[in-house]
């Protein structure tokens, strides 16, 4: 990935790489981010690590818009963020596209 731009913005992906539902996964740095659309088809960025557990949530069951945490079970809407059980809500990041590319701005 590149460097971040003055803005603090991070080269993530291709807005192509990003589906209609679901979610793709990337690493920016060493954060871990998911990106999925919401319900307008704008592309959301949320942290990609569980809040209870600090694990990748990569490969956990997606039901839904809810992401389910493969190591404890924590669920999350991977579209807001918002966390389905007792645990802190996902960070959230800005995003912005730059042509076909998803910029994401992460640690802010």
């Amino acid at each position: 990935m590149s460097a971040a731009d003055s803005q603090g913005y991070r080269d993530a992906c291709s807005t192509m790489q990003v589906p209609a539902s679901g979610i793709y996964f990337t690493t920016l740095g060493s954060q871990e981010v998911m990106l999925s659309r919401d319900k307008a088809g704008d592309i959301v960025a949320v942290s990609g690590f569980c809040t209870h557990s600090m694990g990748r949530l990569e490969g956990g069951k997606v039901e839904g818009d809810v992401i389910i945490c493969p190591h404890h079970g924590a669920r999350f809407n991977f579209r807001t963020g918002r966390a389905m059980t007792s645990c802190p809500n996902l960070a959230k990041f800005d995003v912005k596209i730059a042509g076909h590319r998803v910029l994401v701005r992460v640690g802010r």
